[in-house]
């Protein structure tokens, strides 16, 4: 007997409704880019130091990210992808608080990506995280926003009626478990790699002299603009970034299984078959697909929302690359676990 939910009368059109909410921003975001006004240019000089922060680069990917996630229709394909799943083996409930999640995620991070300046004549940056910052963000909420909530609460509303049918389906707690810890753990290891490029590497290249061959780093703008490939020329300074990237990931992950962002999170990684760190040889594969590929323009940014929201929906929790990799992200278990 079939485990699919069983659809109702008034779940597909919500279903529907759903991905049509989620993708009026993205219509809207083309609409203005196809009829927009002539540009207007001014010109401004200034001698002040703008004022920089820590969080600069999360900023900055973020904000690219947030840009093809807007202009990709993402959010759409998200719900579509939660209803496919849902009428596959993915639990309605569970498949249906994913889904709102990631929809309210993206409408809190959208408007806080940007980089603003100030309302000043030839104002700088705004500072992150202070008054005049969350003022200008709360002034963002449009839209947008009222888009993807009003899809999530759709979204919420019809894998409950969806899962009231089918009760009896076991929950999946343990995908969903490691599913929120693994995006908590690539951002722990994305600070550290931040943290290490500008404190411990920029350094050592001016010390020893080698930053007169290659440029220094900047990572004001973010990593992936940093470090992301150019079709035209082979810069030196992307490829020594990308050269760090992948050390930091191949080599842990090939001696422990585990980075410090999975180590902190209680997950590791394994191979399918198994259950053991898997061989350096596939370590190095699985590098080179994720997150090498993500620096690749243009297809870089598609391949890591593609890969997340594979992975958001994926009934045993895997993302694409693990996939491919024959590679899993299980939860650790501590000795006294083992022992009961």
């Amino acid at each position: 007997m079939s485990n699919s939910p069983r659809l109702s009368g008034p779940a597909l059109p919500a279903w529907m409704v759903a991905a049509a909410v989620a993708a009026f921003p993205t219509w809207e975001e083309w609409h203005f880019r196809l009829h927009s006004g002539p540009a207007e240019t001014y010109s401004c000089m200034s001698f002040g130091v703008w004022e920089t922060s820590p969080l600069d680069p999360l900023r900055g990917d973020l904000d690219g990210i947030m840009q093809n996630v807007e202009a990709w229709a993402v959010p759409a394909l998200l719900v579509l992808g939660g209803f496919l799943a849902c009428l596959g083996r993915g639990n309605p409930r569970s498949v249906g608080r994913r889904t709102a999640g990631v929809l309210v995620l993206i409408a809190v991070i959208e408007p806080a990506t940007p980089l603003y300046a100030s309302a000043e004549a030839c104002g700088g940056p705004i500072p992150i995280l202070g008054a005049e910052w969350f003022a200008t963000v709360m002034s963002g909420w449009g839209s947008t926003q009222l888009c993807l909530l009003g899809a999530a609460a759709l979204v919420l509303l019809v894998t409950r009626m969806m899962s009231g049918a089918t009760s009896e389906q076991p929950e999946a707690t343990s995908p969903a478990d490691v599913t929120w810890r693994r995006p908590v753990a690539l951002l722990v290891d994305y600070a550290i790699v931040i943290v290490v490029l500008t404190f411990v590497v920029q350094p050592v290249l001016v010390l020893t002299g080698i930053d007169e061959f290659l440029p220094s780093i900047h990572l004001g703008y973010g990593l992936l603009n940093e470090a992301g490939l150019s079709l035209d020329d082979a810069d030196p300074e992307p490829l020594f970034v990308l050269f760090i990237v992948f050390l930091y990931f191949w080599a842990q992950h090939s001696l422990w299984g585990q980075t410090p962002g999975k180590r902190l999170l209680r997950i590791r990684l394994v191979t399918t078959r198994t259950t053991v760190r898997p061989a350096p040889g596939r370590t190095a594969l699985r590098t080179l697909i994720f997150p090498l590929l993500v620096f690749v323009p243009f297809a870089g940014p598609v391949f890591l929302i593609v890969d997340g929201v594979w992975a958001l929906l994926d009934p045993e929790g895997r993302a694409l690359h693990d996939r491919w990799t024959n590679t899993d992200v299980m939860r650790t278990v501590s000795k006294v676990q083992a022992q009961t």
